[in-house]
C-alpha cells in the first residue's frame, strides 16, 4: 500500500516550497539543478511565483506536484515536463533531509513514473546528477532508472516505457510470492541479465531466487509452482510472466545443498522437487551484481565462485555444444549459442561474468570468432528479438548455423586447454 500521494500544489502553498528550498539540510542532497529547474534552491519569492504560474500555463508538458503522507503531511515536492531536445521526459524530484534513507525517495520516485508513462503516454523518462551524488543515483536506480551516458562528471540516468513496464511485473510478482509465504521470511533477489541491463523481451528470462527462513509447506508449494500462470490468466497480454524462472527454497538448502521442498520455474516446465542446482556464473551474477528485492539481504555467508569452479562450468557448457549445438532449431534463440561461447570465452580469460550482449561485442571487437558475420547477426538479434522472431532470412540461415556454431567452439576449446595448461605449470 503506497504511504505518498502526489498533490497539485496552489498558490496558498507557495509557502511550503520556500521552506523546502530554503532548508540548508534538504538543499545539501539537492545542489546541482541549477537556477532554472523545478527544484532549484536559489529562488526569489518572484521567481517561485513565475514557476507556479509556468506550469499553470502549460500543463501539456509541464506537471509539478506536492508529496504528502497519508496524514497530508507534505515531506517534497516532484515535476515533470516534455524534453523539448529528445523524446522523453525529464523529471526533478526535492524531499526533506529528515524524509530522506526511508524509502520516500523511490515510493515518491515510483508515483512520478506511473503518471509520466500511464497517463501522459511517456516513451521514457530522463534525469541526471554530478557522480559525486551517490545517493540519488543510487535512489534512481532503485526505482528502475539505467545509464544512458556519463560526461563531463554528469551521470544521465533514463527509464524506457519498456523498462518501467519489466520494474512494473517484477513488484507484482514479488507482492504475490510474499503474499503466498506470508508466515515465513524471505529473502527473494534478481540476478542476469535484467540487472546487467540486457533484458531482451522474446529472448531474456527474468531470473530470481526466493530464499526462506522455514521449509515450503505442500500447499505454499502447489500456490507458488503455478503462480506464473495465475499471474499471466489474469493479464494474457503481459508477455513478461512467461520470462520469470528461478527457484524457491531455504537459505539452509540453498547454502548446504541439502534436500528441501523447493518450487522450480524453467523455460519450459515448472515443478516441485527436492533439490536446486545453481551454477557458478548464477552465483557469480547473485554476488556481483544481484538485486536484493525484499527482506534481508542472506548473502554474507555465500562463497564467490573460484577460477577453477568457472572453468568447469565453462567445460560443462562447451561439451553441452559439441553434443547438442551441431544442428540448432529454426528459432532465433539459437543464435544465443555464439553469445554463450564469447561469454566462456570472456570468462576464461577474466575470471568474471559479463552480459551476454557485452560479451558478443567483446569478441567481435578483439577478432575471436572465425564467423565474424554469424556473431554480428547475434548480437543485433539479441539487442531486438521480437524485430527478427519471424525473419525468414534469420530463420532459414539457422540450417547452416550449427556448423558455424562449432567453428566458434573450436576456439573455445582452444582456450580451455591453454587455461587448463597455465593451471597445470603454476
Amino acid at each position: 500500500m503506497n504511504r505518498l500521494k502526489l498533490h497539485i500544489p496552489t498558490e496558498n502553498e507557495l509557502e511550503y516550497r520556500r521552506r523546502l528550498i530554503a532548508d540548508a539540510a534538504t538543499m545539501a542532497y539537492n545542489m546541482g539543478y541549477g537556477d532554472n529547474g523545478g527544484c532549484t534552491y536559489r529562488q526569489t519569492d518572484m521567481q517561485i511565483r513565475q514557476w507556479y504560474q509556468s506550469w499553470n500555463k502549460d500543463k501539456e508538458h509541464f506537471f509539478a506536484y506536492i508529496v504528502r503522507m497519508e496524514d497530508n503531511t507534505y515531506i517534497g515536492e516532484v515535476n515533470v515536463h516534455k524534453s523539448s531536445s529528445a523524446d522523453w521526459y525529464e523529471m526533478g524530484i526535492v524531499l526533506e533531509a529528515k524524509y530522506r534513507g526511508l524509502g520516500y525517495a523511490v515510493e515518491a520516485l515510483n508515483l512520478l513514473l506511473k503518471y509520466a508513462f500511464e497517463t501522459l503516454g511517456a516513451k521514457a523518462v530522463h534525469n541526471d546528477f554530478e557522480e559525486t551524488r551517490t545517493a540519488a543515483v543510487r535512489t534512481h536506480f532503485s526505482a528502475g532508472f539505467t545509464e544512458y551516458a556519463k560526461h563531463d562528471d554528469i551521470i544521465e540516468l533514463l527509464i524506457t516505457k519498456e523498462q518501467y513496464d519489466l520494474q512494473k511485473v517484477i513488484h507484482k510478482m514479488v507482492s504475490s510470492i510474499q503474499n503466498i509465504l506470508s508466515d515465513n521470511p524471505i529473502s527473494i533477489y534478481l540476478y542476469g541479465s535484467v540487472v546487467l541491463n540486457d533484458f531482451r523481451l522474446g529472448w531474456s528470462d527474468i531470473d530470481i531466487l526466493c530464499l526462506t527462513e522455514k521449509a515450503i509447506t505442500e500447499q505454499q508449494a502447489d500456490e507458488l509452482v503455478s503462480l506464473r500462470q495465475k499471474l499471466l490468466a489474469e493479464e494474457p497480454d503481459n508477455q513478461y510472466y512467461r520470462s520469470f524462472e528461478g527457484g524457491m527454497l531455504t537459505l539452509n538448502a540453498f547454502l548446504n545443498h541439502t534436500p528441501d521442498c523447493v518450487v522450480y520455474w524453467g523455460t519450459s516446465c515448472q515443478r516441485i522437487t527436492d533439490s536446486y542446482h545453481f551454477d557458478s556464473f548464477s552465483m557469480a551474477e547473485l554476488l556481483d551484481s544481484g538485486k536484493l528485492l525484499c527482506g534481508k539481504d542472506a548473502r554474507s555467508p555465500m562463497k564467490k565462485p573460484s577460477y577453477e569452479m568457472l572453468y568447469q562450468d565453462v567445460r560443462n557448457h562447451y561439451e553441452t555444444i559439441r553434443k547438442y549445438a551441431c544442428t540448432v532449431s529454426r528459432s532465433i534463440k539459437s543464435y544465443g549459442w555464439l553469445l554463450d561461447i564469447a561469454r566462456c570465452i570472456y570468462t576464461l580469460r577474466t575470471g568474471s561474468v559479463i552480459a551476454k550482449t557485452a560479451a558478443g561485442e567483446w569478441a567481435l571487437k578483439n577478432d575471436l570468432c572465425p564467423v565474424k558475420e554469424a556473431l554480428e547477426t547475434a548480437v543485433i538479434i539479441r539487442k531486438e528479438p521480437l524485430k527478427f522472431i519471424s525473419n525468414e532470412c534469420v530463420l532459414n540461415a539457422t540450417d547452416s548455423l550449427g556448423e558455424k556454431i562449432q567453428l566458434f567452439a573450436d576456439v573455445l576449446g582452444t582456450e580451455l586447454k591453454e587455461k587448463l595448461k597455465c593451471q597445470s605449470l603454476k
